[in-house]
């Protein structure tokens, strides 16, 4: 893989709170990428490895990504709020990478997955999330259940939370997703992280 110039990146949510992140930027990138970790009060990071694993798929794959703390995690200040000023969190990083016209993908696991598919942005070509609960946000408040472009969903056959055939009944009704199932892998796909480096990295591929 070509060399990877990582930075820590500094900025502020709509409230003034600071956040931190960690900016991945490959010679050449064509693309940026927002990944978003998992919940944060049972020790979700920036950290998390398949945080990770989306990471390396979007650098592969010509992107900068910027993988932050969401309020009240690792080097971000405030406390965490649940899930709504977290939204604020996202938008303020993908305004902090300045994507322009785009490509961007948003990304994230769990928790993140779903402040993933609640944000829009202008210059964003796709979604990709792992595990997403569909219950940290009201899915009816969720950008990615009505919109045309590509939602791609990564789930664990034995999930503890979003069980792999209810989480493709809940989205059968959505216009553009697709369904990705890791049949041995839980919800925390332990032994899988390379396995969602390389299906993320084909979904993204030209």
């Amino acid at each position: 893989m070509e060399p990877v110039d990582v930075q820590v990146l500094h900025f502020e949510s709509a409230d003034g709170t600071h956040l931190e992140g960690d900016l991945l930027s490959p010679q050449n990138a064509t693309g940026t990428g927002v990944v978003c970790h998992p919940h944060p009060l049972y020790g979700g990071s920036r950290n998390d490895a398949v945080v990770a694993a989306l990471s390396r798929a979007l650098v592969q794959t010509g992107h900068r990504v910027l993988r932050f703390d969401f309020r009240g995690t690792g080097g971000s200040a405030g406390e965490h709020a649940g899930g709504g000023a977290e939204r604020d969190d996202l938008r303020a990083a993908i305004e902090a990478v300045e994507p322009g016209d785009g490509p961007l993908v948003v990304a994230g696991y769990s928790f993140g997955a779903d402040i993933a598919l609640s944000v829009d942005h202008p210059a964003l070509v796709r979604w990709v999330v792992v595990a997403p609960p569909l219950a940290i946000i009201d899915v009816d408040a969720m950008a990615a259940p009505t919109d045309l472009r590509p939602v791609h969903l990564l789930v664990g056959g034995h999930d503890q939370f979003m069980p792999a055939d209810e989480l493709t009944n809940a989205v059968a009704g959505w216009p553009a997703a697709d369904v990705h199932v890791f049949e041995t892998a839980d919800h925390f796909f332990g032994g899988s992280h390379g396995e969602i480096t390389d299906l993320v990295a084909e979904l993204l591929s030209p």
